[in-house]
Order: C-alpha cells, then structure tokens, then sequence
C-alpha cells in the first residue's frame, strides 16, 4: 500500500523511510506529489497531524500519515512545544531555536524534557482515521553536542546516558526516538487492519 507522508523535511523523511522500509507499505514523500508546505495552524499535536494527513489525502488520492512532534521543556512550561519547529520566529532554523532555548534556560538547573511524536493516519475511502503516540523522556544540555540528527537533537541528553540524540547512531535513534516508538505503534495498528 503507498502512504503520502506529509511532510517535506528532510530528517523526518529519511526517518520514515528507514522505519517503513521491511513493511508492506511503501512510504511517498509529499514533495513528490506536490510542491505545497502544509502549514501547521492548529492549536495541538493531534489538530496539526490531522489537518496535515487531511490535506495531503485532498492532494494526492492516498492514504495519508502525518507527524506532529515537538520538545517541551518542563521548566519552561513545555514550551516550546507545537511551536517547536518555529520556535525562534519567522526565520526559523534548527540553530536558533537551539541559542533560544539554551538562552532562556541558563539560570536553571531543572532541564528535564521530553520529546512528543503524535502520528496519525487517514484513509477516507476505507473509513479509517487512527492516532498513536511516542514519547521519549530526557533533559537538555548546557550546549550542543554531536553532528547526527537535527532539530533540538545536539541539546538532548537521553534520560540514564550522558550522550545526546545527536551523538548516537541513527540505528540507535530509530530505536529510541519518540518518533520511532509512534511509527511502530502505528505498524502495528496497521497491520492489524490489513489482517481483517
């Protein structure tokens, strides 16, 4: 069964492609279908996943999955959340959400956080809309370490190791991360349906 991916970054999609790549479905990221960036204008994980996995369905004629995934920084009162990708502003990149965060987090030593994966699929023509969740528990460092993965990942200590996302091998990530556990679950979930 093909999938449209909503989504055009990069990392995301590298991500799902590995996590798809033994399964009976095959994984079409949105860029191949059209060049549109679907914006997330909704006020939670679960409302931007749906309105993202809903206009990729309209776009291509597919069964649609969407990730919404952020950060939150308990100190911060889990900023930055569904903003996480935009966190800095207008001019958003993975550098300056990171100086942002870590400026507004030098006085404190209580730098637990989380990383959120809410995932969702829509298959209109079979009446089939299902979420699932991943979470992945951590706090956030002094400064950035490592090359690997993007995003908040170089500031993420992963709870009970002193690496970050960033330090550890992608295989390891994709068995860790949050969105690997929401994209298993949803696996699973799929399957099922497939066995009925």
């Amino acid at each position: 069964m093909k999938i449209v991916l909503s989504s055009n970054n990069h990392g995301k999609i590298k991500e799902f492609n590995f996590l798809f790549k033994e399964t009976k479905f095959k994984i079409i990221p949105l860029k191949e279908v059209s060049k549109i960036d679907i914006p997330e204008t909704g006020t939670s994980y679960e409302e931007n996943a749906f309105l993202k996995a809903k206009r990729a369905n309209e776009i291509s004629g597919l069964p649609a999955l969407a990730d919404d995934s952020g950060l939150e920084v308990k100190f911060l009162k889990n900023e930055p959340g569904i903003y996480s990708a935009r966190y800095s502003g207008k001019n958003a990149s993975d550098e300056r959400n990171n100086k942002k965060l870590l400026k507004k987090m030098i006085n404190t030593t209580k730098r637990e956080a989380k990383y959120i994966s809410v995932l969702f699929f829509y298959d209109p023509n079979n009446d089939i809309e299902l979420y699932t969740y991943g979470e992945l528990n951590g706090t956030i460092g002094k400064s950035e370490i490592g090359d690997k993965g993007f995003g908040y990942d170089p500031l993420f200590k992963i709870k009970n190791s002193n690496q970050t996302m960033a330090q550890i091998s992608f295989k390891k990530r994709m068995e860790l991360s949050h969105r690997s556990l929401s994209v298993k679950k949803m696996l699973n979930e799929l399957s099922k349906l497939q066995n009925k």
